[in-house]
């Protein structure tokens, strides 16, 4: 009987350290499992951590019962005993409070689970034939699980792949519109095939949708309803036989060439006219036309054009394109501090305030060099006047800035092609007449370190950066060649009238 207490006695100081032991690894693999995700990889450690924790546990309270037995009822707790109790405390809070903060989102696995089992949803494509079921059995499948709101926008674009019998393959979309609450809903849809019969939507999502008319979705099912992209399908050749077909919708879109252009009549726009017949052959005299358009195509076959239905497009001069993309110029640059070039032509623009700009327009070019025009608005580049025609005194090249102080004093770079010299032309009327700027060259002392090191003569300190204007002192860096990091200075203090040597300078 003695023995039998002593080995009770011991199961007992003894497995109740195990099962402490035993704990921690079960609390570090649920952890690590929270915070990196891999239920096979930690399966396993994880289970045999507790089905030994278990065992231990399940003998602590045996043999504590069979000690309160034989101690009418009553164990004394030692100090160790309060120990274990507080390191099991700590270390539950320890390891808990990291499981919670991997369930904040982006910090953990598990908060990524949580994301998906609120916003993930799974839809059955029972319309799985756009043949017989048409882009709406979709949209009704859809419809049946999270009733989608009346009027649907598209984020980006509609896609679905479907193969030579109609079923369908894929279906990528992000659509987004407003329930009956007027709240904004958001559906991220994705099919595959391959995977499963089930369409997965994500829900409430970032759509970033503004609710332009131009992204609607209807016209996507009005111009298909109208369309015979079911026998063009068809009739195109068959090169393999998974060879799959593309419908693609986004939205309105604009096209400057001819090819592969379908106008189909009809009201797409809702104001029950139909328009834009004829401006398809109307692109022979440039421009664009602009209309909501629906494309299907072979993916894996470009050799064959796809096919463009647009409805109700509406066409635009080549003037009109000009005057809209140099008010969109003209826009921006009112936001910037500096003046900005456009990348189309390489004119420049500076804007003094939302009225009062000025452009070095584009008049020719050739081999990296371009002639230039200066031109003013008051309106905010609504309409444009022009003021000199030869603003760099008949020298071409690019040019390197432009910028005004006021109304009237203003400053315009130009450079050669290989940009290793460049002139500044001064105006004091607000851009009609200019002056190129003449630096005192006779007046340097002292050239940069490097100047030796290169062999550089003052004459080669030919390259003007743009003034630098602080209160009313003008600020000019002169080096050998753009992008240099040392070089000279000279400051003005009356506007540009006089200019004096300061020494060299080094960006280091």
């Amino acid at each position: 009987m003695r023995g039998e207490n002593e080995t009770m006695k011991y199961l007992y100081q003894v497995c109740g350290k195990l099962s402490l032991l035993c704990y921690i690894p079960i609390l570090y693999q649920l952890w690590h499992l929270c915070e990196y995700g891999g239920v096979r990889s930690h399966l396993p450690a994880l289970a045999f951590w507790t089905v030994l924790c278990g065992v231990t546990l399940i003998l602590w309270l045996i043999a504590r019962q069979k000690c309160k037995q034989r101690t009418t009822g009553k164990i004394k707790k030692s100090k160790i005993y309060y120990l274990e109790v507080l390191a099991f405390a700590a270390i539950t809070v320890a390891f808990c409070g990291k499981i919670v903060y991997s369930a904040i989102p982006y910090h953990g696995a598990l908060s990524w689970k949580i994301d998906e089992f609120i916003r993930q949803r799974e839809c059955v494509l029972k319309h799985n034939n756009i043949f017989e079921d048409g882009v709406e059995g979709i949209l009704a499948d859809l419809d049946q699980k999270l009733d989608l709101p009346e009027e649907l926008y598209i984020s980006e674009n509609f896609q679905v792949r479907f193969d030579a019998a109609g079923t369908v393959q894929n279906i990528s979309t992000f659509l987004y519109g407003k329930n009956r609450k007027g709240e904004t809903k958001t559906y991220l849809v994705n099919y595959d095939a391959d995977q499963s019969d089930r369409m997965t939507v994500w829900l409430d999502g970032n759509a970033n949708g503004n609710f332009e008319e131009d992204m609607r979705l209807a016209p996507m099912l009005r111009i298909l309803e109208n369309a015979e992209w079911q026998k063009t399908a068809v009739g195109w050749p068959k090169k393999d036989m998974d060879q799959q077909y593309e419908i693609l919708y986004a939205g309105r879109r604009a096209f400057d060439v001819e090819e592969g252009l379908h106008y189909l009549p009809g009201d797409v726009d809702g104001d029950g006219m139909d328009s834009g017949t004829n401006c398809i052959s109307k692109l022979d005299l440039g421009g664009n036309i602009v209309g909501f358009e629906v494309s299907l195509h072979i993916p894996e076959l470009e050799e064959i054009t796809p096919v463009r239905y647009i409805m109700e497009p509406s066409y635009t001069t080549p003037n009109q394109i000009k005057d809209e993309h140099a008010q969109q110029q003209a826009d921006q640059a009112k936001n910037e501090p500096s003046w900005i070039v456009d990348q189309n032509d390489g004119s420049m623009y500076f804007f003094l305030d939302d009225a009062y700009g000025w452009r070095l327009n584009v008049v020719d070019a050739a081999a990296g060099s371009r002639l230039y025009a200066m031109e003013k608005t008051e309106d905010g580049g609504v309409s444009w006047d022009s003021l000199n025609q030869n603003p760099f005194l008949g020298q071409d090249g690019a040019a390197e800035g432009l910028v005004f102080y006021d109304e009237k004093f203003g400053v315009a770079g130009l450079s050669g092609a290989s940009q290793s010299s460049s002139a500044l032309y001064l105006t004091k009327d607000g851009g009609a007449t200019f002056r190129e700027i003449k630096l005192p060259m006779d007046q340097v002392t002292e050239l940069p370190e490097t100047a030796k090191e290169y062999g550089f003569t003052v004459q080669d300190y030919d390259y003007l950066e743009m003034p630098e204007r602080s209160e009313n002192v003008l600020t000019i860096k002169v080096t050998s060649e753009a992008g240099e990091t040392d070089g000279i200075l000279f400051r003005s203090t009356d506007d540009g009238e006089i200019w004096n040597y300061q020494g060299v300078w080094n960006k280091e």
